[in-house]
């Protein structure tokens, strides 16, 4: 509950949060909560096996902890980019019509919104990424709560 509690303050990071405020304290909690958790996962594993069978187990639970690990950062990643894709669409008229020339020249040569109108794309995929952790976070504290015995 501590990793989605964490991740869940990540997800009122924006454009004008601060690093301590509103990044170091979130992580500090989210990594708290992390290392809580894999110490538990590993001995509930790994207990109660038979020892000739604890080698099996514990490649069984890292195996898994890859592919999950693996399988959820693409839906992170793929939740960033469509979150920040829309973003991008709404912020680039905004910076068409409020640019300066200076501004615009560049966005012509680099394709790449400046500040603010970037940081808000970038805020708002980050964040809506967060979203996403924090409800992976809840299922897996149900699944532990009411599934695994």
């Amino acid at each position: 509950l501590l990793a989605a509690a964490g991740l869940g303050w990540l997800t009122l990071t924006d454009v004008h949060s601060s690093y301590l405020g509103s990044i170091l304290g979130p992580m500090l909690v989210f990594g708290f909560g992390m290392g809580m958790q894999f110490v538990s996962l590993t001995l509930m594993a790994v207990s109660g096996i038979a020892p000739k069978e604890a080698g099996a187990a514990s490649g069984t639970l890292n195996a898994s902890q890859q592919v999950g690990g693996s399988l959820g950062l693409s839906i992170l990643v793929t939740t960033f980019g469509t979150a920040s894709r829309n973003e991008a669409g709404e912020q680039a008229p905004q910076f068409l019509r409020e640019g300066t020339p200076a501004q615009l020249q560049e966005f012509r040569r680099t394709g790449q919104l400046p500040p603010p109108w970037g940081d808000e794309v970038l805020t708002s995929g980050v964040s809506s990424a967060f979203v996403v952790a924090a409800c992976f976070a809840v299922l897996a504290a149900l699944v532990a709560l009411f599934v695994i015995q």
